[in-house]
């Protein structure tokens, strides 16, 4: 760092500088107090050693008061654990590089489509104008001193007596430093290179490209990397910001940097007023920002000696005004309680967390022009107002190097005296993150920061070894069909066959979208060949394959156990057939006949005499009650000749193959595959199932069959391969047993079939019913309203309920508030399966097509050669026209 060309103090003029130019001066201005660095620890000229440590990300989204209340004791703890030491708390962004990002995300993709490369290029463009980066908390501990001469052996490389001796102390404070609440570990030798990177050259742009790997080891005459090529500079005396320079992915980069610090604080309670911990609200500034803060642990007594000092002085105060018979004013009552109160809590209170601290907090943002960042100030301080009062003092140059490790306090001034509890509520290192850092980009968190959300959805099975069962919730019009779509696109194109289930209609155009209509197919089951969902057909019989003997190498006799295996998993296909093939029959009967014994009875005696392997037909069924021989012949030729006119309906023909054994037919792997069932009359909710049409009655088996259907295409794949299965309005198929069992075996399977599935539904409560929660891997939970159905979605969340996300979820994707404009991009709360909750915003404005195409809400239609016509345009002036004449003519 250089002086003029480089730094220069606010307190110098030019004159002072041109005058003070020489070697010794220009050295004494500008060396920094660090000379060593040896692993994770860090020495001054003085010998002050002090300690560094990363912590680990914490989670503050979503917890219920009592957890974050244990986390804010838990980090004071730590702290008051660290009495009678000054901690340098330091909070800088390692950025990840976009091009990493793309380069792994391709790198994880098998065949995918020919606009793989267009699309993967636009996507990078779009994520490159987000704040991709990861907070990064640094904790340097001071520890004890070497002595002067002993830093000419450190250089030479040999861990001196004096280290050695230090190692128990370090030993300890690291011991504290990782314990809960802190979770701090040692620094790296590339967190320290890194934290000397933005702290030499502070606010500058970080670097694309990563140093190579640093040593370990480090003295003064290799601190120039970092120092060369940087200059600090202040454009006039007293100026408000310094100008820091510096070379930065090939140009040279000048930015205006301001340093401002935390003056008077007057916090509420945290975490009941949803404050949330005061350091994180700068994860919130649209803008970059660095933080230093100095922060001493003070001892009981010393800290009760300067109380009962201020004390002293408030009484003497309030004496005065009592000789002179004047009233004392109360602000001095009200310091004189405040002070009472603390000395009783330093020397009364409860072990440890009576502690006090003392503390310098700034905070460095900077700008390209002076402009933009006098704007930026401005933002800062509003985002704290009125709780914490954020002042731009003097003396820029020596607040700046505040930043740098191993150099002194600037001034006593501003100091900030709190309870350990207070300081254990900054939670510096709480942050939001959700997703992963793999996958596609599906959005931002919209919580306390914008931050990408980036999503893989076969790492579940691949990495983490769980299940692969995606449930979203939502009312009607909180953009399940968005979410739905978005995902099947990106991945689509990644490589990945989907297969999706569409009640409604919509989804379809997915298949019209460019990129994907040559390699995908939409079905209309109500126009697809008779027989397409004969039950019998959608159950595959087990691919061998898949019990092979190498996968039971661990059993006794692995050839026997894979056999018993494969026939034990046939006879439960087989068993399943069946029941399959009784639910959709009984489906398709008068629900009061349905319900009698006897009909139950007929049935079953005649499913047993039919075959059950995948060649069966619905039609050997009705057969079989035609022929039944026992004393409910009758009754079952009754039900046959019911079953037999449905069959004859367009629908039913569906279910009913028109002959007998391979009624199959083959088609062309599609790359998505969308099942249309939009026409069927499905009941509502609300419609007792006695009261049910003819075509009512018919839709409920065939939406549950096409389900079936779809997931019956994805088995036929190979087990390792990536596939994604879609099961739209899912909440209509939990109401029959067969249905149940399908949702069930989806989520069971996914992980060994190495399939994401996702479940849409209106209430989380279906997904409990039905027993998926063991299943369930990641949720999205978009608007929901009614205390039910918010509690289930909470459940489902694993967030504990009764700590105000209720009205959370109902607030999800506001509508605008001009009522003639539509909602906005659609938000959801993210569990991403590690624990993560947030919530996000899924945007789709940069790809209008797609936003197009899964636009569920109805469209006027009008005439585009008429538009132009004022009839048109306002067809109401033409009727007020004719009602005017009619009126003239009276």
């Amino acid at each position: 760092m250089k002086r003029n060309k480089g730094a220069s103090d606010t307190r110098s003029t030019p004159t002072s500088r041109r005058s003070a130019d020489t070697p010794r001066a220009r050295r004494d201005a500008t060396a920094l107090q660090l000379t060593d660095v040896i692993g994770n620890l860090t020495i001054t000229r003085s010998g002050q050693v002090t300690a560094w440590f990363v912590a680990e990300p914490q989670r503050w989204s979503f917890l219920s008061d009592a957890d974050c209340s244990t986390l804010i004791v838990q980090h004071a703890q730590r702290l008051a654990q660290l009495v009678d030491r000054r901690i340098h708390l330091r909070v800088t962004h390692r950025p990840y590089p976009v091009a990493r990002w793309a380069a792994d995300l391709h790198a994880s993709v098998h065949n995918p489509l020919p606009g793989w490369k267009t699309y993967l290029e636009d996507e990078q463009q779009k994520v490159a104008r987000l704040p991709l980066d990861d907070k990064v908390v640094y904790y340097g501990v001071q520890i004890s001193r070497v002595s002067n001469l002993a830093l000419p052996k450190l250089l030479r490389g040999s861990t001196t007596k004096q280290l050695k001796a230090l190692d128990r102390e370090i030993t300890a404070v690291s011991t504290v430093m990782s314990g809960p609440g802190m979770d701090a570990s040692p620094a790296s030798a590339a967190d320290m290179d890194w934290l000397l990177t933005r702290s030499a050259g502070l606010c500058l742009p970080a670097p694309h490209h990563n140093s190579p790997q640093p040593n370990s080891v480090w003295n003064e005459r290799d601190l120039g990397e970092w120092t060369d090529g940087i200059e600090w500079s202040s454009p006039a005396p007293y100026s408000p910001y310094i100008l820091v320079s510096g070379n930065r992915n090939g140009r040279r980069v000048t930015r205006h940097v301001a340093v401002l610090t935390f003056g008077r604080m007057e916090l509420p309670e945290i975490p009941e007023s949803n404050f949330g911990p005061w350091l994180q609200r700068l994860d919130r500034l649209p803008f970059p920002y660095e933080l230093s803060a100095i922060i001493d642990v003070r001892n009981a007594t010393e800290a009760g000696n300067e109380i009962t000092s201020q004390l002293d002085a408030v009484r003497h105060q309030y004496h005065h005004h009592r000789e002179h018979n004047v009233q004392p004013p109360l602000s001095l009552q009200r310091q004189s309680a405040l002070a009472q109160h603390i000395e009783d809590d330093i020397r009364h209170g409860a072990s440890g967390l009576s502690t006090r601290t003392r503390g310098w907090y700034r905070v460095a943002i900077a700008a390209a022009d002076e402009d933009t960042l006098n704007d930026r100030i401005q933002v800062l301080k509003e985002r704290y107002e009125p709780h914490i009062l954020i002042t731009h003092p003097r003396g820029q140059y020596a607040l700046a190097r505040e930043f740098i490790p191993g150099e002194p306090l600037s001034s006593d001034a501003y100091a900030r005296r709190m309870p350990v509890l207070t300081m254990g509520a900054s939670l510096p290192a709480v942050t939001s993150s959700v997703g992963d850092r793999r996958g596609f980009n599906l959005g931002f968190t919209s919580g306390v920061s914008r931050r990408p959300v980036m999503w893989q959805p076969w790492d579940a099975m691949e990495v983490r070894e769980t299940n692969g069962l995606t449930v979203m919730l939502g009312t009607q019009g909180s953009g399940k069909t968005v979410l739905g779509g978005t995902t099947v696109f990106h991945t689509s194109l990644m490589g990945v066959p989907w297969v999706v289930l569409d009640p409604s209609g919509p989804i379809k155009k997915l298949c019209e979208m460019p990129e994907l209509a040559p390699y995908s197919k939409a079905i209309d089951l109500m126009r697809a060949e008779p027989g397409t969902l004969n039950p019998y057909r959608l159950l595959p019989d087990p691919d061998p394959e898949h019990y092979r003997v190498e996968h039971y190498l661990g059993e006794a006799d692995p050839q026997k156990a894979a056999e018993q295996d494969l026939a034990t998993e046939r006879l439960r296909v087989s068993r399943l057939r069946n029941t399959l093939a009784t639910d959709i029959l009984l489906m398709l009967l008068p629900k009061e006949l349905a319900n009698r014994p006897e009909t139950h009875l007929a049935m079953t005696q005649a499913i047993s005499q039919v075959d059950s392997s995948v060649l069966g037909s619905p039609r050997a069924i009705i057969d079989a009650l035609r022929h039944l021989s026992t004393g409910l012949h009758e009754h079952a030729a009754s039900i046959a000749g019911m079953l037999e006119s449905a069959a004859e309906t367009p629908q039913g023909s569906l279910i009913f193959p028109s002959a007998y054994g391979d009624d199959s037919y083959h088609t062309r792997h599609w790359r998505l595959t969308v099942f249309n069932l939009k026409g069927l009359s499905l009941p509502s909710a609300e419609t007792d199932p006695r009261d049910w049409s003819v075509e009512e009655r018919l839709a409920m088996p065939l939406l549950h069959l096409a389900a079936w259907y779809a997931q019956s295409r994805i088995y036929h794949l190979d087990i390792g391969e990536r596939k994604g299965l879609w099961v739209d309005e899912a909440h209509d198929l939990h109401r029959v047993s067969s249905g149940r069992e399908l949702l069930r075996k989806t989520g069971r399977d996914s992980r060994k079939h190495n399939a994401r599935a996702l479940i849409s539904t209106q209430d989380g409560q279906d997904a409990l019913s039905v027993g998926l929660e063991n299943w369930i891997d990641s949720v999205f939970v978009g608007r929901t309203i009614g205390q039910d159905a918010q509690q289930a979605a909470l459940k489902l969340l694993k967030v504990e309920p009764g700590n105000g996300y209720e009205q959370m979820l109902a607030g999800l994707s506001p509508a605008a508030r001009d009522p003639r404009k539509r909602r906005g991009d659609r938000e959801f709360v993210f569990a991403d399966g590690t624990g993560a909750v947030e919530r996000i915003t899924v945007p789709l404005r940069h790809r209008p097509a797609l936003l197009n195409a899964l636009d569920s809400t109805p469209q006027q239609r009008v005439n585009s050669e008429d538009a132009d016509t004022d009839s048109v345009a306002n067809p109401w002036k033409r009727l007020s026209t004719a009602m005017a004449g009619q009126e003239g003519e009276a």
